[in-house]
């Protein structure tokens, strides 16, 4: 099932209606408040995925499999309050099932994070890509509980107890996955970076 917003022209008035609201229609088979909260959501999901899982077309299926369980499921959320933190549960729980289906780590999409506002030099360039590659492959190579916090922090710039909300863990356990997240990145960037080697054969090498 496809979820597609056929009519934008009150995407202004969706986006200002009680998201509790359109959660409690959407559990009595209210389609189109089922679609407000997806063109509400549809784009942080996607972007979450992608980093989560290093492919685009994978985390696009995801996407679309995140909101049809939501939509099937929807009826069964006690709390409609939490309609966010479980819709990011339920994608989480995707992507650390097709992580471990893979067996293979992929590269983590990190162009739309890293938006630069000046020029480079050529040299300076070229520096800049090959630090941009090393920072994929290591986030890559995060475990993927840390991986998700430190996407949520990091890179969605949410606050702590936003991304412990969302991911239904203590915000003591946030802070503890980013310390010990950032460490594991730390090293293993340093790791490839000492190795030496071409960027297309360390994003061969696996933990």
């Amino acid at each position: 099932m496809a979820y597609r917003i056929e009519d934008t022209s009150s995407s202004g008035t969706n986006g200002s209606l009680d998201e509790l609201a359109l959660v409690q229609r959407a559990q009595r088979g209210d389609e189109a408040a089922f679609n407000a909260l997806f063109e509400r959501y549809e784009h942080r999901i996607a972007r979450y995925l992608k980093h989560m899982v290093g492919n685009d077309g994978v985390s696009c299926d995801l996407t679309q499999d995140t909101f049809f369980r939501a939509w099937q499921g929807l009826a069964g959320l006690r709390d409609p309050q939490r309609f966010a933190s479980w819709l990011y549960r339920i994608a989480t729980n995707l992507a650390h099932n097709y992580l471990e289906q893979a067996r293979r780590m992929q590269y983590v999409p990190w162009e739309d994070c890293h938006e630069e506002s000046h020029e480079l030099s050529t040299l300076g360039m070229e520096q800049h890509i090959e630090e941009r590659e090393l920072t994929q492959i290591a986030l890559a190579h995060v475990s993927p509980t840390y991986r998700a916090c430190l996407i949520l922090y990091v890179i969605e710039g949410l606050p702590q107890r936003k991304v412990a909300e969302l991911l239904g863990m203590k915000e003591s356990c946030v802070s503890k996955y980013l310390s010990r997240g950032k460490e594991e990145m730390r090293q293993i960037y340093q790791r490839l970076e000492s190795e030496g080697l071409p960027t297309r054969q360390r994003g061969g090498k696996r933990k």
